[in-house]
């Protein structure tokens, strides 16, 4: 239930912002918040690297070996010296409750049928994690059949992935930890509710493809070690019989990949051939074939052109794929199961770029992002257009994922303003109808989406969504939170989040911008912002910070940059570029150190591709002159920064915070706070439970409310 005191309070500031104003103040925030700042000692050693005949010094090396003591006990003094900081702000509590009231929201990902079964993950909106369901048709009561809430009582555990026998006996779910992207592996009798013993350990990313005769599935998994798993190599494919112990499973790749080459299974949607995708990269793959019964076959490469492959099913003795190349915004080709060497162009790029696809019955499900905006458009086999699904709005689709002989699916809708609604579409008659409706605790209809372009350079023309009150005289007065993520051909597009409405529901708004790398206009619009060319990136989000000021959405002193990962690097070299352009920096889980990134671990080794390699000579200039970590000047005045991070990142390792932190402390030239959050239950933000993202995202509203010293905040207390 939304809380009354919420809607007094901001009734009050509704009314006094026709009069005058009440979000933010009209001078810029008081650094006395924060008086006097004894950060804690970080040592400093006299390392130094040489790259390229350039000295570098590496002073907070030694915060790399995170399992150290002097390690250990550093981050144990900031995140009390941090704990002590947020905890003096103002307001905290009543942000704390109103986040928890738009995060009880019932949350459906779309469902997927198998053999007239319904599978899907839910959480009725204050559960940890979400738990898997199955119903055994569209009207029947939905059961329980994997509880979260059993896996682990804190939530730290959650179902990841799962796949379905083609018979609907069996389950596969892939539970981690702590956000880990390591996961297990677990297999149950949907008939029994028996939990097999076998369990399948050593994975990371690795889908399950059965076998047809649902007696078993193959799936990718690291070689053994004495120690555990070597991920410092390629994992290898293997196919496990039920039943049966996993120390028996038999390898089916043929093996010799380099590291950072891994390769994954799948089963043809007919059941005929064994396909191999074979990971190069985040956007670079090639497939290859084999009868799947012919086990001691050789696997033929399938001729595709460079770049990004899926694979979408089997009909009419032909495998259709989704494929990307660069410069071109991804098309659907087929290739005959008799001659694996021409591919045929079945629907042929277009000028919006094609997100996914999917095949269901007899048609072809095309998804493009106008603008990153959704359109759905259905064709027959051979490409021929039918017609495009009628779309309740401006957001984000996705789902159609179906079996081989069901001629329906569904689809998740959601906005911005609009918790994700799920409808189920039958190919037979081309019908859509509404399946499930989320409740959102508040009234949507008081906000308002827009979208600008904003010319960043000569030709290029940025997209941003712009969130906000209707009320125009609310319009560029509170806070503006600057969101971006800009890299590995990720497009941000509307979806609720509901740390965003908070954000709205406490007198802010927001702009989302898909800057040059991400994949909003194809795979083009990536390739200009890599390796040697990130920079125009950066340029581009301080070209759309500035035009936001200049068209008034937003006030110089009330400008958020906002940024997790990839964007979490961007948005603070951004900060560091301009220090002057942001009022507050959050950046969660954020690549710091571009000189070094590539030694964390084996799939950071992968990014190459997207960053460039310190070891490359011009890719090194590039990469010195915007590393965040590279690029810090003593004596400068600096934002108000929150450095957020999990102590369980295996993704981007958590000393790239750490380093970046201990940096910025020591050279900040003014009162305003470099603080560092750690969680010690997070890893990189997936699967991180409910409870946790409540407090991350409280401390980190409250940080920036309250470094803007926004009016309401006072109101609050006296409430």
């Amino acid at each position: 239930m939304v809380s009354q005191s919420f809607y007094k309070l901001f009734s009050l500031c509704l009314l006094a912002s026709v009069i005058g104003g009440c979000s933010v103040s009209k001078e810029p925030a008081p650094e006395a918040a924060y008086e006097s700042l004894e950060y804690p000692n970080t040592p400093r050693s006299q390392q130094q690297v040489t790259l390229h005949d350039q000295t570098i010094a590496t002073p907070y090396k030694w915060l790399e070996q995170l399992n150290s003591e002097q390690s250990q006990q550093w981050v144990t003094q900031q995140q009390l010296f941090s704990g002590q900081q947020l905890a003096s702000l103002s307001a905290t509590d009543f942000i704390k409750e109103r986040l928890t009231e738009l995060f009880n929201v019932v949350q459906i990902s779309a469902p997927i049928e198998q053999n007239g079964k319904i599978f899907y993950l839910r959480n009725d909106g204050l559960q940890s994690q979400a738990s898997l369901y199955m119903q055994t048709d569209l009207d029947s009561p939905p059961i329980n059949v994997v509880d979260a809430t059993q896996l682990d009582s804190s939530g730290l555990k959650a179902i990841t992935r799962f796949s379905v026998s083609p018979n609907a006996n069996y389950l596969a779910y892939a539970v981690s930890e702590v956000g880990s992207d390591w996961s297990a592996w677990y297999i149950k009798d949907l008939r029994s509710g028996e939990v097999l013993d076998e369990v399948i350990t050593g994975t990371k990313f690795t889908n399950v493809s059965w076998y047809p005769d649902s007696k078993g599935f193959y799936y990718s998994r690291y070689p053994r070690t004495d120690d555990g798993y070597n991920e410092q190599v390629s994992v290898e494919v293997f196919y496990h019989k039920l039943n049966t112990p996993v120390d028996s499973d038999i390898q089916v790749s043929p093996g010799g990949y380099q590291p950072g080459v891994n390769p994954y299974p799948q089963v043809s949607s007919d059941g005929e051939y064994l396909l191999l995708r074979v990971q190069r990269g985040p956007s670079i793959n090639n497939f290859y074939i084999r009868p799947l019964k012919q086990t001691t076959a050789e696997f033929k490469p399938i001729r595709l052109a460079a770049g990004e492959h899926r694979y979408l099913g089997s009909r009419d003795n032909h495998l259709y794929f989704y494929s990307s190349q660069k410069d071109d915004t991804g098309q659907i080709v087929r290739v005959s199961n008799a001659e694996w060497d021409n591919a045929e162009v079945v629907i042929a790029s277009q000028k919006l770029p094609l997100a996914d696809a999917a095949i269901v019955g007899e048609q072809l499900f095309a998804h493009y992002l106008q603008d990153a905006q959704s359109r759905v458009m259905t064709f027959n086999l051979s490409g021929n257009y039918l017609r495009e699904l009628a779309l309740p709005g401006f957001g984000t689709v996705e789902g159609f994922v179906s079996g081989s002989d069901s001629s329906q699916t569904f689809f998740k809708f959601s906005s911005y303003t609009t918790p994700g609604n799920i409808y189920r579409y039958n190919a037979d008659n081309q019908r859509t109808t509404l399946w499930h409706q989320s409740q959102l605790p508040v009234d949507d209809s008081r906000y308002q989406t827009e979208q600008v372009f904003v010319e960043t350079s000569p030709g290029i023309n940025v997209p941003v969504f712009l969130v906000h009150s209707k009320n125009a005289k609310q319009k560029g007065r509170g806070p503006l939170l600057l969101h971006t993520y800009g890299g590995f051909a990720q497009t941000l597009t509307p979806r609720y989040q509901p740390e965003f409405m908070a954000w709205l529901e406490m007198g802010g708004s927001l702009a989302i911008a898909n800057v040059r790398g991400s994949g909003v206009y194809g795979s083009g619009w990536h390739q200009t912002a890599i390796k040697n060319n990130k920079p125009k990136a950066i340029n581009d989000f301080l070209a759309v910070a500035d035009w936001l000021v200049s068209n008034d959405y937003a006030e110089a002193n009330k400008l958020v940059a906002y940024g997790t990962g990839h964007g979490g690097m961007l948005v603070t070299a951004a900060m560091l570029k301009r220090p002057s352009r942001f009022s507050v920096v959050l950046a969660t889980a954020g690549v710091f150190d571009l000189l070094h990134y590539q030694y964390a671990n084996a799939n950071a080794l992968s990014w190459q591709s997207e960053f460039g390699l310190s070891d490359n000579a011009e890719e090194f200039q590039t990469l010195r002159s915007y590393s965040p970590l590279h690029n810090v000047t003593s004596g400068t005045c600096y934002p108000a920064t929150l450095l957020s991070t999990g102590a369980e990142d295996q993704r981007v390792a958590p000393w790239h915070s750490f380093k970046l932190a201990a940096t910025l402390q020591r050279a900040q030239g003014c009162k305003k706070p470099i603080l560092l959050d750690v969680d010690d239950n997070a890893g990189h933000g997936n699967k991180t439970p409910v409870w946790l993202q409540i407090e991350r995202t409280h401390r980190q509203w409250s940080f920036a409310f309250n470094q803007l010293n926004v009016d309401w905040l006072k109101n609050s207390e006296q409430q």
